[in-house]
């Protein structure tokens, strides 16, 4: 059968077993439409379910009866040497009470976990124990402590744990009002509980906020290792017993191989350490399911993508929605975070962080400003990271870079201001030499003006005599318009202006530059 067959089987069955009896009949026939292999194969289905519900009866009589008990069942006043007080929460094995110690030793506060009579059988006693002795081989400051344990007068095991005044780890985020770094910095704790735990051999499968308090110190604490496993343990069931063994989990926090009932290892606290860190992000869980049934939230596990969590914030501003938890922006989870949360989101197990420790580096990169593992390792990318982390020091280099490229420019146009400079007073010196004075030599009365000119041009001569260096271009200039003011102002049968000692020391200088030239 096709996937797609498959698919419309489902379909079909979902829609026809959901039906009153009387009308399953003429439903069946109009979705099958004539298809006579098709409604066979949900016909199977139908008998299946039918043979089945008769299996549920007997443990539902039975947890009808647990629960009527559970009403009227009390704890003891006392179990040794604590003082019961109230009771403050139930889990999967047990119902725990917050209890004093009051005899001659000292007074303390405790939590103690008692399992509930309903439930005694040689299994779950086993695995009550097992808690016990997991909990009492972890020592770890993010780790709820074991303190005490023993039996009640009718058999039952109870342990006494530090009792945790806190709140959950979301809770905790939201009235703290921290930002995202901040809460990252909180996450990166209870990841290094786990990691604790997972190098003790001891997976914890039940990772949800509910089971990290933040005690108002702001120290987080992991509760709950009652369906926790070893790895690799004496006397623990084998991989193909685990498929079938019972599974104890929040659904919604729970890993693909987990809700399949598959063998689960530190890639599976990997998963749900994700999902914690992308509702403490966004608010929200990685799914989006449109009803509460479980083989809808597995389905959604199992085969929906999550969204970027920079994306669930987005649309959350677009829709003007206020922001339920702290301080946070799209903008600071775009990239690394939203890289770093989907990996660990992964669906193959193989393709995750393959330890928490991992995710916890990948964490304290983010939080350093270093490249990420989780994303494409590009020049682009590392030097973006890199002046993110040393903005003093770019933002330095960069205005000492501005600062020379700007006394660069401004060197550079000073110099084109004084070339320009330069070649206009080599023009105009030109201009009063050649030209102006040429025009007005002939002029009666003009000699105050010619020696004016005569002056002026000197001056300006002697100016790029000083400016302009070697140039031979320019030297050459220079050394014709000496020897023409040396003409104007003393040439034996010109006009000229009979400065005759003038007009020698004019035409030595023509002569010296020439000799200069020459050589």
């Amino acid at each position: 059968m096709t996937s797609d067959r498959w698919s419309r089987v489902k379909a079909i069955f979902g829609a026809v077993v959901e039906a009153p009896a009387d009308e399953r009949p003429q439903l069946l026939v109009d979705a099958c439409a004539g298809d006579a292999e098709l409604r066979s194969e949900v016909e199977s289905l139908l008998a299946a379910d039918e043979r089945a519900s008769g299996r549920f009866e007997a443990p539902a009589a039975a947890l009808r009866e647990s629960l009527g008990e559970e009403k009227v069942f009390h704890a003891p006043d006392r179990l040794g040497p604590y003082r019961i007080l109230r009771e403050i929460g139930r889990g999967g094995m047990g119902t725990i009470y917050l209890a004093e110690r009051d005899d001659d030793e000292y007074r303390k506060r405790v939590a103690i976990k008692l399992i509930r009579r309903s439930l005694v059988s040689d299994e779950v006693l086993r695995r009550f124990r097992y808690e016990r002795q997991i909990l009492a081989d972890l020592d770890h400051p993010n780790i709820a402590s074991l303190l005490d344990g023993g039996t009640t007068p009718d058999g039952s095991p109870y342990i006494v744990m530090e009792y945790v005044e806190g709140v959950p780890i979301d809770v905790s985020c939201t009235e703290q009002g921290l930002d995202v770094s901040g809460c990252v910095a909180l996450f990166r704790k209870v990841c290094a509980a786990v990691q604790y735990a997972h190098q003790h051999l001891v997976i914890h499968r039940d990772l949800k906020p509910g089971n990290v308090l933040v005690t108002k110190e702001g120290v987080p604490k992991l509760l709950d290792f009652g369906i926790a496993r070893l790895f690799s343990a004496p006397g623990e069931l084998t991989s193909e017993q685990t498929v079938t063994e019972h599974r104890a989990m929040t659904l919604q926090y729970a890993s693909p191989e987990q809700v399949l009932g598959r063998p689960v290892g530190a890639p599976s606290d990997v998963y749900s350490l994700g999902v914690v860190l992308y509702e403490l992000l966004t608010g929200e869980l990685p799914y989006r399911v449109e009803g509460r049934l479980p083989h809808e939230i597995t389905r959604a596990i199992c085969e929906v993508e999550p969204e970027k969590p920079s994306l669930v914030l987005r649309r959350a501003k677009e829709a003007s929605r206020p922001e339920r938890r702290w301080r946070r922006t799209a903008r600071v989870l775009e990239g690394d975070l939203d890289n770093i949360v989907l990996m660990a989101l992964r669906k193959d197990p193989a393709r995750r962080y393959l330890s928490v420790d991992r995710l916890d580096d990948e964490l304290s990169r983010f939080l350093d400003g270093l490249p990420v593992r989780a994303r494409p390792d590009t020049v682009g990318y590392r030097a973006g990271k890199f002046i993110r982390r040393n903005r003093l020091g770019v933002a330095a280099a960069v205005l000492l870079f501005l600062s020379l490229a700007s006394g660069i420019v401004g060197t550079l146009w000073q110099a084109r201001i004084a070339e320009r400079r330069f070649r206009e007073t080599r023009r105009l010196a030109n201009s009063l030499i050649f030209e102006l004075h040429d025009s007005i030599q002939n002029l009666p009365g003009a000699t105050k003006a010619r020696e004016l000119l005569v002056t002026r041009a000197l001056e300006y001569l002697n100016s790029l005599a000083r400016e302009g260096g070697d140039d031979p271009t320019l030297l050459r200039e220079l050394a014709t318009a000496h020897q023409r003011i040396g003409e104007i102002q003393g040439r034996p049968g010109i006009a000229s202006l009979g400065h005759f000692d003038a007009a020698l020391q004019s035409i030595d200088t023509s002569l010296e530059i020439r000799r200069g030239l020459h050589a």
